[in-house]
């Protein structure tokens, strides 16, 4: 049975007599945080949650040292804010930790090393690179090991392109080679875990969601198709994930408290994450997001209890039914029977920002 679309009966029961005007954002996502909540018969999966962290960086001329900033600030919280056992986290970083100089100093003045220890623990943490190949082998070898108890987490911070000659943005692996959409979504097909969410903080990431949307999967990108991610301009540190991953951190690098717990739940769900971070961003990009089904984001989270796999609330019920549903703002969308990617990315595209709705369903 699918344990996302198990809430649909109370979820329809609780809100059938809301009207949907003017109701605000984080309202609406805590009414659907409380249904889960309060399902009669509740429970939490015991599936684990696997991390993979990609830096392609592409050559030491393009690999900034931000992106190795973004990926030990991630590492770091993973390890030691979510406890995270270390064979749960799987790295590939440009060079794969080899002692020649393959990073760019954010200084602009030449070129490092990128230190293979990302937690400070005095041990290695970084083997294997970002190359084409081996982000290919890594994920097989996953696929064949996670179980459909299991979760998937992919955090990918690198330097994006548009091809126009296919009509599709790609990531830059170690060594100049290209990751497509379409190559990285026949990657993520072979997973038959429970559900999987993905973080991708590249320019024209966007255009990665058609491409990846799939049942039961969150997706968030730092900006559109069409558009640059950018850089911090305060710190060297990406924008949108410097923002995200301190959301899901409870802190920034510098262990300033941040607060993203819109449902004061003690627990910061994708869409929480996501939310924080579009709020935050102060440069000229339009993070984008993808759930699927829509509630997916708001109660996947990744758990401060070591070896846990992401809790779920279930209650028993059959298919989510969707029939009419409304955005942030209050306002009644048209919504098809099936929620294609292409249909979600225009309808964020329409909206005042890049944000999939959350749904009140009226039966």
């Amino acid at each position: 049975m699918n344990r996302i679309s198990l809430f649909g009966r109370v979820l329809c029961t609780c809100l059938s007599e809301l009207k949907p005007t003017r109701i605000c954002s984080r309202l609406l996502v805590a009414l659907t945080v409380v249904v889960f909540c309060c399902a009669a018969s509740a429970q939490e999966t015991t599936g684990r949650v696997h991390a993979v962290i990609i830096n392609g960086g592409m050559n030491k001329l393009m690999n900034h040292e931000r992106y190795w900033n973004d990926c030990a600030f991630l590492y770091r919280t993973l390890r030691k804010d979510l406890h995270f056992p270390k064979q749960d986290i799987t790295l590939l970083m440009s060079d794969g930790g080899e002692p020649g100089r393959d990073m760019l100093l954010a200084d602009g003045s030449g070129f490092a090393t990128s230190p293979a220890d990302l937690d400070g623990d005095g041990e290695r943490d970084v083997w294997l690179p970002a190359t084409l190949e081996q982000v290919e082998t890594s994920l097989s070898e996953l696929a064949a090991r996670l179980t459909s108890d299991d979760r998937l987490f992919l955090f990918m911070i690198d330097h994006g392109d548009f091809d126009s000659s296919v009509q599709q943005s790609y990531a830059w692996m170690w060594g100049g080679e290209r990751l497509y959409p379409t190559h990285l979504a026949q990657l993520l097909d072979a997973f038959h875990v429970e559900s999987m969410s993905l973080c991708l903080g590249l320019c024209h990431s966007g255009g990665f969601i058609d491409e990846l949307c799939r049942e039961n999967r969150v997706i968030a990108t730092s900006c559109m198709e069409n558009e640059e991610s950018w850089a911090c301009t305060d710190r060297p540190y990406d924008e949108f994930v410097f923002h995200w991953i301190s959301a899901v951190a409870g802190h920034d690098p510098e262990s300033h408290p941040v607060c993203a717990d819109a449902d004061d739940d003690g627990r910061i769900s994708m869409f929480e994450a996501f939310d924080y971070a579009r709020q935050h961003d102060r440069r000229e990009e339009t993070p984008q997001y993808c759930s699927t089904p829509p509630a997916l984001g708001a109660v996947w989270f990744l758990p401060k209890v070591p070896g846990n796999g992401i809790c779920e609330k279930e209650n028993e019920s059959g298919t989510l039914p969707i029939r009419k549903c409304y955005d942030l703002q209050g306002r009644e969308i048209p919504m098809p029977p099936v929620m294609e990617g292409k249909y979600i990315k225009n309808l964020n595209t329409k909206q005042s920002f890049g944000l999939s709705p959350i749904i009140i369903i009226k039966p």
